[in-house]
């Protein structure tokens, strides 16, 4: 098996995967192109289209934004994440006043903000790699200090949360409903042994889905007699359903998960569950 993620990268490696029969597992690419990519390719995490639809609907419904530009990363996550957003919230009755991009690794995004306030946005939603997601928020702050911010679930990281400071205080996201302090004992024993191992509490989703992914192709193995290649891949969709840290992982037959997402906020620079949204 291997485990992977990145749209561009899954999007290379899955006609190599299925060509080698080699099961792939999704647990860092949200784009919804991810579906039915490879007859070997699996997602243990929710896409972006479910994710962005709940942040669109609760920003519209309960925050009561009529108004959202976008500030996104030049590449598929940005792309697809920051499209999805804005279909959403004009289907629940608002509109996107700018959708301003920006190159992977860059560091300076005073044009584009400038021409995003211009617009009088009643949010703004920012989509980045680790590389440029805390610099865009940061400068959002600097230079639209009163313009809320919205974000996705790259936000819920330790290094997201040093590099950008103060700055990651307020910002409401989406991400699938991973709780450290469940009392689950599947949840416990994990968090007791990551805590053990690196010293802190785990907190961003995607240390979840690596988790996830790999216990869910050991249980196949195991039920199979540790066979790989085709037996393995109909293994999992004969099983189908696997109980998982990050919620039961069911998947659909285009290789993908449908998981409960939550709605939360970063306060004091904790991350605050406001609600969660069943899929």
């Amino acid at each position: 098996m291997l485990l992977a993620g990145g749209s561009s990268v899954m999007q290379a490696i899955a006609p190599m995967a299925d060509e080698r029969k080699l099961v792939l597992v999704n647990v860092g690419a949200q784009s919804p192109n991810m579906a039915a990519i490879g007859k070997f390719t699996f997602s243990a995490m929710q896409l972006s289209d479910f994710d962005t639809s709940v942040l669109a609907k609760y920003a519209y419904n309960t925050l009561k934004y009529r108004k959202i530009a976008t500030l996104y990363v030049n590449n598929d996550t940005g792309k697809f994440n920051q499209q999805a957003l804005a279909d959403f919230f004009k289907a629940a009755g608002g509109s996107i006043t700018a959708q301003e991009a920006f190159k992977s690794n860059e560091t300076n995004y005073g044009v584009q903000i400038a021409k995003i306030r211009s617009t009088s946005p009643d949010a703004i939603y920012v989509v980045g790699t680790p590389a440029e997601l805390p610099f865009a928020v940061k400068q959002v702050r600097q230079f639209a200090p009163k313009v809320p911010v919205l974000s996705y679930a790259a936000v819920e990281s330790k290094d997201f949360m040093n590099a950008a400071g103060d700055s990651a205080n307020d910002i409401i996201y989406t991400t699938t409903a991973f709780d450290p302090d469940s009392k689950d004992p599947a949840v416990m024993s994990f968090v007791k042994a990551y805590e053990a191992k690196y010293r802190e509490k785990p907190t961003s989703p995607y240390i979840g889905y690596g988790y996830d992914a790999v216990m869910i192709v050991a249980q196949a193995m195991k039920q199979n007699g540790g066979a790989t290649g085709e037996p393995l891949r109909a293994k999992i969709y004969a099983i189908r359903r696997f109980p998982g840290i990050m919620g039961e992982n069911v998947f659909r037959d285009d290789g993908t998960v449908a998981k409960d997402i939550a709605v939360r906020k970063i306060e004091g620079g904790a991350f605050k569950t406001i609600t969660v949204v069943k899929p």
